[in-house]
């Protein structure tokens, strides 16, 4: 028990042991750093393939939500859907459901009445879980996902790491407590401000492992001129649906399919701005020439750089 209460740690002046606590924890953070886990880092990033499916993009980037996007524009592209503003519904007189993939054909029965688009890719989202999984095999195959063993490698590091510094400073905590001295609130800090930065570290991760975010922006370097290519002339159904598939619905907007997109970014408009034009119109035409007898003008006061020096036709004489 002496031996606890009386050691060189123990002993140690605040000031020092801080110094101590410091190197301990920037050598223990910086171990667990090392050791977090994705084997894909020096991986050499995969060739393009010839057949490239935007569904399966479209999970690489975006999951279950990337896979909802492709199949309802897919679907509004073969005149299958219409958008009517916010809403997303089957068009009256759709081409034979028979031509679909499954994967639209069951998108499209699901929404069998009107929805806003909110619902709508909720709804889709639902019904094409069971071809993500399918997609999802395919890229952890390819090493493009972080696979869930090297996240739960990663939380064991972080914690064996977390408990080192933890345990480092509760010791000396208590000696300094029970030798009345209660001046320890850097001692604290530095702890919990330390553990919550190391356990973000480790936990902190992207559904992609460092090939697939690799691999997912040589495509969409690879193909970006798709974006100006939907504004300027007229892609392919494939075209389109990779377009949405590598960037996103965000990519529509000024392209034949704007409709889409404002569907689900409603365009917002400024009250100020609006007011300030509406202020500024009804002054200007109520009439400027108070110059030129203002009465006659309806009683108007600025905007005398729309008179004129010559005056204003429409004043009287």
């Amino acid at each position: 028990m002496d031996t606890l209460l009386h050691n060189p740690l123990a002993d140690m002046y605040g000031s020092d042991f801080l110094l101590v606590y410091g190197f301990v924890i920037a050598v223990t953070v910086g171990t667990c750093w090392q050791l977090v886990q994705d084997p894909t880092k020096n991986q050499p990033v995969p060739l393009i393939s010839d057949e490239l499916d935007p569904y399966k993009i479209a999970y690489l980037r975006s999951q279950a939500t990337g896979v909802a996007h492709v199949a309802l524009f897919d679907l509004l592209v073969q005149d299958y859907l219409q958008v009517s503003e916010q809403s997303i519904s089957q068009s009256p007189e759709h081409p034979d459901t028979s031509h679909l993939q499954p994967i639209e054909r069951q998108v499209f029965d699901r929404l069998s009445s009107t929805s806003t688009a909110e619902t709508s890719i909720w709804l889709a989202s639902q019904n094409v879980q069971s071809f993500c999984n399918v997609y999802e095999e395919k890229l952890q195959n390819e090493q493009l996902l972080y696979d869930s063993k090297w996240h739960e490698w990663n939380i064991k590091v972080g914690l064996i790491g977390a408990t080192i510094i933890f345990s480092l400073g509760g010791y000396k905590l208590l000696i300094a407590l029970g030798k009345g001295r209660y001046n320890v609130g850097f001692l604290i800090a530095m702890g919990v401000i330390s553990i919550i930065l190391l356990l973000w570290l480790v936990g902190r991760r992207s559904h992609l492992s460092h090939l697939g975010q690799r691999y997912l922006q040589q495509l969409q370097e690879t193909f970006a001129q798709l974006k100006s290519k939907a504004k300027y002339s007229s892609p392919s159904i494939f075209d389109y649906n990779l377009l949405v598939a590598l960037f996103g619905v965000e990519a529509l907007a000024g392209t034949n399919y704007d409709s889409y997109h404002k569907a689900f970014f409603p365009p917002t408009y400024s009250r100020t701005s609006s007011s300030y034009r509406s202020s500024s119109g009804s002054s200007c035409s109520s009439s400027s020439c108070s110059s030129f007898g203002g009465s006659s003008c309806g009683g108007g006061s600025s905007c005398g750089g729309g008179c004129g020096g010559g005056g204003c036709g429409g004043c009287g004489g």
